[in-house]
């Protein structure tokens, strides 16, 4: 079972690599990560170098976690809402596209495994980007002397909160037929998730509370600040799960159609 599994994962790393659109995502990524870091840290360092009255250093905040971490994890959620949807897009939608789903429907192995391979293929290359982006951490950390704790919760939180937008695209992939469809479907719907608390501003106070506890960045926010919260952790595990679950269904129910 494992060397089937590893097999459908194996062959989704490789369609990834023989298209252009891999590196161009992998080289977007990492530039965009590296130019939101560079701009943080340099504004944080001219906003301590005028903070050298006593009003300013009484006014202003000048720890790493909130003039670096903070900014930069949080812009990394809106450049990872415009990478997913280019990693997760093709999953299924091509195959169905192509008329090789009906094929992988009869491949000795589960539903849960070709879900899980699918998903994890795409995961594991998001999880290289990032590597790629704790670099200029590693650089920052040479000549400065922080706090590393804060960072590794930053990184969680982005593993933990791409897992759970990467399964939402996947979902959405197995719905259609088309990658542009799922692409924007995916966009549109991880946007949803990241402007909720707009819309939460001017609800009732009941709504406004149910809002924000499905607001994606409302719950990564801690993971931004450096501290571990059980309810942030729960919530990207239930988001995860439901959209597993959903994907099960749809392949179950064009397996069944079929």
């Amino acid at each position: 079972m494992f060397a089937r599994f590893y097999a459908l994962f194996k062959k989704e790393i490789k369609i990834f690599f023989s298209m252009p659109i891999a590196y161009a995502v992998i080289a977007v990524y990492t530039a965009l990560s590296g130019y939101f870091f560079s701009s943080i840290a340099d504004y944080y360092a001219s906003i301590s170098l005028r903070a050298m009255n006593q009003y300013a250093r009484n006014t202003m905040d000048l720890s790493m976690v909130e003039g670096i971490f903070r900014p930069y994890f949080h812009n990394m959620v809106v450049v990872m809402i415009l990478m997913v949807p280019l990693l997760t897009m093709r999953l299924f939608a091509e195959e169905k596209r192509e008329g090789t789903a009906e094929l992988m429907f009869t491949y000795p192995v589960s539903d849960i495994a070709v879900v899980s391979a699918k998903f994890l293929s795409s995961f594991a290359i998001f999880a290289v980007m990032l590597a790629a982006s704790f670099v200029s951490f590693i650089i920052l950390r040479i000549g400065t002397a922080f706090e590393i704790g804060p960072v590794f919760t930053g990184f969680l939180g982005l593993l933990m909160l791409s897992g759970a937008f990467l399964m939402l695209g996947l979902f959405i992939s197995s719905t259609t037929e088309s990658q542009i469809v799922a692409g924007v479907l995916s966009f549109g719907a991880l946007l949803f998730f990241l402007v909720i608390p707009w819309a939460a501003q001017s609800a009732t106070p009941f709504w406004a509370g149910v809002l924000k506890n499905i607001a994606a960045v409302q719950h990564f926010d801690s993971f931004a600040k450096g501290v571990l919260d059980t309810a942030d952790i729960t919530y990207c595990i239930s988001f995860f799960a439901l959209f597993f679950f959903l994907t099960l269904r749809v392949l179950e129910s064009k397996q069944w159609r079929g």
